[in-house]
């Protein structure tokens, strides 16, 4: 899916975070562990955050270097009855907290516009952060 324009980007990465932040919720409902639950929680809220600013990213013009296909970013499974092991729902969350770094680098690459760029960037680390955090609890969960 190519997209040639900054508001069908910023309506993707809402859709995006909208997906997200439902995931984790769903997620947090299947939780036996205290900590994973909080952990969903928190994310779900982050993820809400991130909805919020780029909401209010919306109403603004900015030019595209070029125009982008965000197909491979839209990798977000929000059945998690899909989910047949545990240690599937870390896999499934440390892709899509990949998935969202790259998608968030890209798209800072491609606007002109320094505070959408800025925006995008720490919209990366914050999912960078996201995946580090899913990280660490697969790792506390395989040993």
């Amino acid at each position: 899916m190519w997209i040639d324009s900054y508001k069908g980007i910023i309506e993707f990465a809402i859709d995006h975070e909208v997906r997200a932040y439902s995931l984790y919720m769903d997620l947090s409902k299947m939780m036996i562990l205290r900590e994973i639950r909080e952990l969903c929680d928190d994310l779900a809220k982050e993820e809400l955050d991130h909805k919020v600013k780029l909401e209010k990213e919306s109403s603004k013009r900015c030019e595209l270097v070029s125009p982008v296909n965000l197909s491979k970013y839209n990798i977000l499974d929000s059945d998690v009855n899909n989910f047949k092991h545990r240690i599937e729902i870390f896999i499934s969350a440390i892709k899509k907290e990949q998935a969202s770094v790259e998608l968030y680098m890209n798209l800072a690459e491609i606007v002109k516009n320094e505070d959408s760029r800025q925006l995008f960037l720490w919209l990366a680390q914050q999912e960078s952060e996201h995946k580090r955090r899913f990280e660490y609890e697969y790792n506390n969960l395989l040993k």
